[in-house]
């Protein structure tokens, strides 16, 4: 055996092992097998050191993840509650009912440790901001809004924030519940119209911007913001005398973040701390048609969420909940529920965040730097990674490929004992790039957003090592209705309910769907459910059932051991893998304008990133378009189908009515198949009232959907 090989109780030295397979090289057969060997041995040896095997409490089995309430058939709650006379939890910790209680706790735990990190450039380190200097901050800007802006205590008074994520983003949100003012985020990417239309409503006089972008959107008249005084902007290049004149032309007062804070500081002012039923913040979801919505959240949702969170993560003991010494990135934007529980969960357990830099393209440079512990992921940044390794894989040697191939497998038999690892011999010799690139101590990931393939799920568990917990949710209960438990190692699914939730199925007939055959619309109901929609009595009634239970739209599937699947949409609105909800009715009735469209369904796979469309043609249109472009010969309707120019020509057609429409990128349809036969009454695909009847067209195109998906993916 080689002497670069030390054998130690407890670790491996793996340097000669590590540089000898890092090169390119090509061994025989005898040669593969004896390094394999070799590695099996010293693989096994490795785990002597420290296992943690991921297993749910006593008394709790992953087959009876949820259980039904005792006198409500059909309401289940969570299966770690299961020996509890609690339906759901509300607190996690006795002494904290608020944000600004949780904050306190996290002051007090942290040893003013590191609190908020931010990097100024690649080359760059991150700098963090300790507990005690954030609070103070808080405190400052939480004083200026007040002596400075004239804005009163209490829960009448909203704030915007208008921002990408950085400190002050945080920083200010803490200052106005230092104040019981509510924090009205939106999103960094709004559009000027849905910007007006969440500050007209919301009465907002005060904004904190990170630009000089965002002042541009908002003080291009007074018409369109009557009640905004005042922005406060965080980065202030670029601010000339045309846009300060600009904005106040329009009755708006630009101040730098630097000088509020000046402000606060000479002139303190006395907290109103708020209380749990207190609002914390009006969260707009981004509707594809019509204003946005504004989800009213109090502090006792937030609580509540959290509690649900970690009374899930608690009961692992081997996993654990937050540490003072974990790290959190944050990138996903804060307008978001779930990247807002993610920050007050780190928050209230003295952890710290370092937040990007602002751009998606130089994330794998943050991560790489800042090394954090907890990496919240939507779909898509998994799906990346998998492609890149296969891809790497597709390159490699022979002998690569077979050492992946057998460190895959060993890792996945630990995962299926419970097992979660990333310093075995396999790691450190096979997984260790991949996991740098997240920045090498990456130990939780989250996804949310939109639902994963199993493959990729299984690969980065394997990749990375990392406890990862799939979630469901929306705006309107918080962030979490159902999380899969840290030893769940199946994917299809998303979860079980989390303890701060009580879920049912109701029947959609319309859909086919029954609650007695355990399929129907998900109905979330406890303490992190929303009041309602803010100023719009009408939806928030639509909200609710007759039993005051959160009716989802999303369609569930509920399995043998408690965990639900999501499998349909109520309304038809779903959401690509990136997130984005999409509403296909409105695109069709868009494309069905086009002169060479007789008939159209778009669909979309929550796996994919685009939409997809069955177009039944307008055959006199396209005949009179293939003799005067391709051939003046008579052509039936199957074979002008099959024509790729033709197909190329609806296509280009479609998108081009789109976007005189104004559909956006996502929106806009990548691929289309060219149906022959229309959609009628007789072959089961319109309701007699000629509605399309969606379930039965996504059950006919399924396969010719997905053959379209898989040539996007081979261009």
């Amino acid at each position: 055996m080689s002497q670069g090989i030390t054998f130690k109780v407890r670790k491996v030295d793996l340097r000669n092992l590590q540089n000898m397979f890092g090169q390119e090289f090509v061994v025989g057969t005898v040669g593969t097998v004896a390094v394999t060997v070799v590695g099996v041995v010293i693989y096994y040896i490795s785990q002597m050191s420290e296992r943690k095997k991921l297993q749910p409490p006593p008394g709790v089995s992953v087959e009876k993840q949820a259980v039904e309430i005792k006198g409500q058939k059909g309401v289940y709650k969570s299966g770690l509650l299961a020996d509890s006379e609690e339906n759901v939890i509300e607190k996690f910790w006795p002494e904290v009912s608020t944000l600004y209680e949780a904050f306190q706790r996290g002051l007090d735990i942290s040893n003013n440790g590191p609190c908020l990190g931010y990097r100024t450039g690649e080359d760059q380190p991150y700098t963090f901001i300790n507990y005690v200097d954030v609070h103070r901050m808080a405190r400052e800007i939480g004083a200026a809004l007040i002596g400075k802006f004239g804005l009163k205590a209490g829960n009448e008074t909203h704030v915007g924030l208008y921002s990408k994520n950085c400190p002050e983003w945080f920083i200010t949100a803490l200052g106005c519940i230092q104040h019981s003012i509510v924090v009205v985020p939106l999103y960094d990417t709004l559009g000027a119209e849905s910007a007006s239309f969440i500050v007209r409503q919301t009465d907002i006089s005060v904004i904190i911007v990170d630009n000089v972008e965002k002042i541009k959107k908002l003080a291009s008249s007074k018409t369109d913001h009557p009640t905004l005084r005042h922005i406060i902007v965080i980065d202030n290049k670029g601010i000339d005398d045309e846009i300060r004149e600009k904005a106040k032309e329009a009755g708006i007062e630009i101040t730098s973040f630097k000088d509020a804070l000046l402000e606060g500081r000479l002139s303190p002012q006395k907290f109103t701390p708020p209380k749990a039923d207190d609002t914390y913040l009006i969260c707009y979801t981004s509707g594809t048609t019509g204003n946005p919505k504004g989800v009213v959240l109090s502090h006792r949702n937030l609580i509540a969420n959290l509690a649900g969170f970690f009374r899930m993560l608690d009961s692992f003991k081997s996993f654990g909940a937050f540490e003072t010494s974990d790290c959190l990135i944050s990138y996903l934007p804060l307008s978001h529920m779930f990247e807002q529980m993610c920050h007050w969960a780190s928050m209230s357990s003295g952890s710290s965040i370092g937040y990007f830099r602002g751009s998606v393209q130089g994330l794998t440079s943050d991560l790489k730097e800042l090394k954090p512990t907890i990496f919240p992921v939507v779909p898509r940044l998994l799906n990346r990674m998998y492609d890149g390794i296969q891809a790497k894989l597709r390159k490699s040697s022979t002998l690569k490929r077979m050492l992946f191939e057998r460190a895959y497998k060993a890792k996945v038999e630990q995962l299926k004992t419970g097992i979660v690892q990333n310093n075995t011999f396999w790691d450190k010799l096979v997984f260790k790039p991949i996991r740098e690139l997240t920045g090498g101590r990456v130990r939780y990931m989250a996804v949310g957003s939109a639902p994963i393939s199993a493959e990729v799920l299984e690969t980065c568990r394997v990749a990375l090592g990392a406890t990862i917990l799939e979630g469901y949710g929306q705006t309107e209960c918080t962030a979490i209705a159902t999380m899969t438990w840290p030893s769940e190692f199946t994917a299809g699914h998303c979860g079980a309910p989390a303890p701060c939730t009580t879920m049912k199925l109701g029947d959609v007939p319309e859909l086919n769907y029954f609650a007695s055959e355990g399929k129907g619309e998900i109905r979330i109901k406890g303490p992190a459910v929303t009041s309602g929609y803010y100023k719009d009595p009408e939806k928030t009634a639509d909200l609710f059932d007759e039993d005051g239970f959160l009716c989802t739209g999303d369609i569930g599937e509920m399995r043998p051991n408690g965990t639900i699947r999501v499998i349909d949409r109520k309304k038809h609105i779903f959401k690509l893998a990136q997130g984005e909800y999409v509403a296909p009715e409105k695109i069709e009735n868009v494309y069905v304008r086009t002169g060479s469209v007789q008939q159209v369904y778009v669909d979309g796979d929550s796996l994919e990133r685009s939409l997809v469309a069955i177009v039944v043609p307008e055959f006199h249109e396209i005949k009179k378009w293939y003799k005067a472009n391709i051939s003046e010969e008579e052509i039936s309707n199957q074979e002008l189908c099959l024509n790729k120019q033709v197909v190329a020509y609806v296509l280009d057609e479609m998108r081009a009515i789109g976007k005189a429409n104004k559909l956006n990128s996502i929106e806009q349809v990548q691929s289309v198949y060219l149906e022959s036969e229309p959609f009628s009454v007789e072959n089961g695909l319109l309701t007699p009232t000629m509605k399309a009847k969606r379930p039965q067209l996504r059950l006919k195109y399924k396969e010719t959907m997905a053959a379209l998906y898989k040539a996007q993916a081979a261009k």
